[in-house]
């Protein structure tokens, strides 16, 4: 009986420790972040706006060389920040589009604690400075990567953008920490569910998914699962050697080209046409 008791308290422990850590778990933060110019970003802005409980967060911003082109909302994974991930969507703004990367709060030197419910509020006032300059909801293009995706989901579902991109997706965060600790209640630990495979169902713009068969981090079985659910117009590239995080490495930047000429570049003028743009 002793042993039975023993496993109870050690399987209770590890329960509280769980919930307790979940937010590091899911939002480990990153390092401080520097001037864009150390990542290659000369033409990058450095967009500092305030938040409605007075944090403030510093996003980059591109404008794009086409006044008619969209601007591409960037949302990023779960580590790192904007920095690490500049040099990869470079060539959205070589082809013309801008690019406003979104930062989130508890990351690159920002305060604040995240959550689901902060970052939505948060992103809700780069759409508000994006339409100050011009750009309505109509004029954006949604990209998420990894736990990024939730986020441009969640924007595309709240407004009619252009298109969605989502690299690495999940049906839910749910379903993938439910995978990896499934010893676990995941369901009633998790305070932030994100719940890609609900949000989805409300979007209406074509969407485009990538994704790696060898990812560990994010099983792409969730991305095939989200993908099913996609109501409206929709693309895909899984990669039989893709990882987590190496995807441009096995040419996804082209199948992303092709997607955004088919569903993007026709609403834009014949100026801005795949022929005028080559």
């Amino acid at each position: 009986m002793n042993w039975i008791l023993f496993a109870l308290t050690f399987y209770s422990l590890v329960l509280v420790g769980m919930y307790l850590l979940q937010t590091k778990l899911v939002y480990p933060g990153s390092e401080e972040r520097g001037k864009p110019e150390l990542y290659g970003g000369k033409e990058v802005q450095e967009i500092t706006l305030k938040m409605d409980d007075g944090i403030l967060l510093t996003h980059w911003y591109t404008a794009p060389d086409n006044p008619k082109y969209p601007v591409v909302v960037a949302f990023h994974g779960n580590a790192g920040h904007t920095g690490d991930r500049l040099s990869k969507l470079k060539y959205l703004t070589d082809m013309g589009y801008g690019l406003f990367q979104v930062e989130y709060r508890g990351y690159a030197g920002h305060e604040g604690t995240p959550s689901e419910r902060a970052f939505k509020a948060d992103a809700l006032k780069a759409v508000e400075w994006l339409e100050g300059q011009g750009y309505r909801s109509d004029n954006l293009i949604a990209y998420g990567e990894s736990l990024g995706t939730g986020m441009a989901i969640w924007l595309a579902s709240e407004h009619p953008v252009q298109a969605v991109i989502l690299e690495a997706p999940y049906s839910s965060i749910a379903d993938v920490a439910q995978s990896k600790y499934w010893f676990l209640p995941v369901g009633l630990l998790l305070k932030d569910k994100w719940h890609s495979d609900k949000t989805i169902l409300k979007v209406k713009a074509p969407v485009f998914i990538f994704h790696g068969e060898k990812d560990r981090a994010i099983p792409i079985k969730f991305s095939r699962k989200l993908l099913d659910l996609v109501p409206g117009e929709k693309q895909s590239a899984f990669f039989e050697q893709g990882y987590h995080m190496d995807l441009y490495e096995h040419g996804v930047e082209e199948n992303i080209q092709e997607f955004l000429g088919l569903y993007v570049l026709p609403k834009l003028g014949d100026e801005t046409s795949p022929e005028a743009v080559n």
